[in-house]
């Protein structure tokens, strides 16, 4: 069931900021539902949480909300005040929105781009090679061998722009679902890869980090532990480096007594404006300023990538286009000159 989860946490920090609880919020959602299925839903979720299951459980079970958004709302429920949270998850996906909508010209294009060279590719490999090779056939030995030699270099042609469309694409879409998918399976799974690919892997990452250090930021200011706020940090975040720094930031902690900047959680500037800082509300204050430096750099980062895609895919359209113009009207061109140098008893090839 598709429920628009901007609109559902909305309605919940309305009822709450009224002094109603969460259960009377999800309660209200369920009698204002235009459709059953929707009603359904939000009854079960109250159903849930009133079983004993957390608030993400239940948006979990019912596949409610993206991969980023539970996790946002799963580590919120560790410390942070629930209203609170509730605000700060809104405000991400305020953000979050607004990007996708700036980046929607950067994205659109690509699509459109991509589309028709694929249309081209299959055109040019499936119909239009086989097409004049039929039509090559009913001349003469020669012209039938100098038009083989041209439509195998378009073959050639074809065969590099369909790998280059393979390639661009699968690094567009990969990005692109990673960011903005609201299918939480689908959306981890272009997470890993982008992960693991050049130039996404560092959008990812800083997109992770604006989230991650939001929430630690607003923990640490409202009281919790900084051991705390690290913990429910390493539960959530799904990114391997991120893990491996808190672990490691836990375990100076605990055995040695002492606070680590680790290269994978903070860059140089991030290290000097936490190195003065003593009080966790302190450190709450520096993380969220962290936060705010990973969400521009993010937002360029992906701007930028979406920017050269869009030049890749207008080259990889006009590579289609001419291996079009290559296959079907020089073909023609080439038959002509044959005919023209036979009838003039001219040698071909």
């Amino acid at each position: 069931m598709k429920i628009n989860i901007y609109t559902m946490l909305k309605t919940l920090l309305f009822t709450m900021q009224n002094g109603k609880n969460l259960s009377s919020g999800l309660q209200l959602l369920a009698n204002t539902a235009e459709k059953k299925s929707e009603k359904k839903v939000y009854i079960a979720i109250n159903n849930d949480i009133r079983d004993g299951k957390s608030f993400s459980e239940a948006l979990s079970r019912h596949k409610i909300g993206s991969l980023d958004v539970i996790q946002f709302i799963t580590m919120a429920e560790k410390g942070v005040d629930f209203k609170q949270a509730l605000e700060k998850i809104i405000n991400y996906l305020e953000i979050k929105d607004k990007f996708q909508r700036e980046s929607s010209d950067q994205t659109t294009l690509p699509v459109i781009y991509f589309s028709i060279a694929s249309i081209v590719v299959i055109g040019v490999k499936f119909f239009a090679i086989p097409m004049q090779m039929k039509k090559a056939s009913e001349f003469t030995p020669d012209i039938i061998k100098l038009i083989s030699g041209h439509l195998q270099l378009a073959q050639v042609l074809t065969d590099i722009l369909f790998l280059l469309l393979v390639l661009v694409a699968s690094y567009f879409f990969v990005l692109l679902i990673a960011l903005f998918n609201h299918s939480r399976n689908i959306q981890l799974i272009a997470q890993q890869l982008s992960l693991v690919l050049p130039v996404t892997s560092k959008i990812v990452i800083k997109f992770e980090k604006f989230m991650l250090f939001s929430m630690l930021g607003d923990m640490l200011r409202s009281g919790i532990s900084f051991k705390k706020a690290m913990t429910s940090a390493l539960e959530t975040t799904t990114v391997g480096k991120f893990r491996n720094a808190i672990q490691q930031t836990l375990y100076s902690i605990k055995y040695e007594g002492k606070f680590i900047f680790h290269a994978s959680l903070y860059d140089n500037v991030e290290k000097e404006l936490l190195a003065g800082v003593g009080s966790s509300k302190q450190i709450g204050s520096v993380m969220l300023e962290i936060s705010s430096r990973a969400r521009t750099d993010a937002m360029l980062l992906s701007s930028n990538f979406f920017r050269l895609i869009t030049f890749l895919s207008i080259f990889l359209m006009a590579f289609a286009v001419f291996i079009e113009f290559y296959t079907v009207v020089l073909t023609q061109i080439l038959i002509q000159k044959g005919l023209i140098d036979m009838s003039k008893g001219i040698s071909i090839g």
